[in-house]
């Protein structure tokens, strides 16, 4: 039924080099498989990200990091198979082998869930370009410059110098603030100020900054005054926006301040007197009793007087 196999082969399996030459044969082929796969993964984040606009030396790091993790999976799988596939080879009997395996794999991946989830997590955290080296972000445990980062965690540093390391699987939502193009700033005034006056002021304070020399290649366009955004019990907000470039907000925000300060002098709240609140109560009278009477004064533990 089934035909014979040729003489070569006969002569090689009785010289018992047929079992070596199998074993051989797997191997190059999973380092062929392994050299496409490098090429192809290579090529195909090329393509990806040489695409997306932004910084090169970002782009790179950003490929390198995916590449390596991608080759990593993918070359493990081909040569967890090629080992698999030569253990046969040496006539064993791979039903125990797998199951063993099988145990051991699920116990491992029920141990390293945590690390999964951060390593897949951060995966896609590279491949969308969510934030990178230098950009500030805000990532709800903690806020700050991104000094690493890598497929488990990112390394922060705050304002106060504190170094947070955030894995990505404990992520649920993040906020680059490096990519915000727009800052808000708020002119807050004491509610009896003329809100004609105060616009008046903001308006001048939108050609101060625009004209400062520390913040005059940040800003993107002119500031303007978007209006009253908020009255409440003691002040009025007044809100102006500037388009600034990605990463200066904090700094114009700075400038701003400091020529706000230096505006808003005239529209302080005029001084209210102060008093102490019992300076202002009544003395205590004594109790007046008729001129001719029989009554005895006597008083109590709680401080008040009885007549009997």
């Amino acid at each position: 039924m089934f035909a014979a196999p040729p003489q070569w082969i006969d002569r090689l399996d009785r010289l018992h080099l047929l079992t070596p030459l199998r074993i051989l044969t797997i191997v190059a082929v999973a380092v062929v498989v392994t050299l496409v796969l490098r090429m192809a993964i290579g090529r195909l984040l090329g393509r990806m990200i040489g695409s997306s606009s932004g910084d090169r030396q970002r782009n790179e790091a950003r490929h390198r990091a995916l590449a390596s993790a991608m080759r990593s999976a993918l070359v493990g799988v081909v040569w967890a198979a090629a080992v698999i596939t030569v253990i046969g080879e040496l006539g064993v009997n791979l039903g125990g082998v797998i199951a063993a395996a099988t145990v051991i794999g699920g116990a491992v991946a029920f141990g390293a869930q945590t690390l999964t989830r951060d390593v897949i997590a951060g995966f896609f955290v590279l491949a969308e370009d969510q934030y990178g080296v230098g950009d500030e972000v805000d990532l709800g445990h903690a806020a700050g410059t991104v000094e690493r980062i890598t497929l488990r965690s990112a390394r922060l540093r705050d304002a106060e110098g504190r170094v947070w390391h955030v894995p990505h699987g404990g992520v649920a939502r993040s906020a680059n603030l490096s990519k915000a193009a727009t800052a808000h700033l708020d002119l807050e005034v004491a509610r009896v100020s003329s809100l004609v006056d105060v616009l008046r002021a903001g308006e001048a304070l939108c050609v101060s900054l625009a004209e400062h020399p520390q913040v005059a290649g940040m800003l993107m366009a002119s500031p303007f005054v978007d209006g009253l955004t908020d009255v409440r019990d003691d002040r009025l907000v007044v809100r102006i926006q500037v388009a600034t470039t990605p990463g200066s907000r904090d700094i114009v925000r700075r400038v701003w301040r400091m020529l706000a300060l230096a505006a808003t002098s005239s529209f302080r709240q005029p001084h209210r007197p102060s008093f102490r609140w019992w300076a202002a109560l009544p003395a205590r009278a004594e109790p007046r009793l008729p001129a001719r009477c029989n009554y005895r004064v006597e008083p109590r533990l709680d401080g008040a007087i009885e007549l009997s």
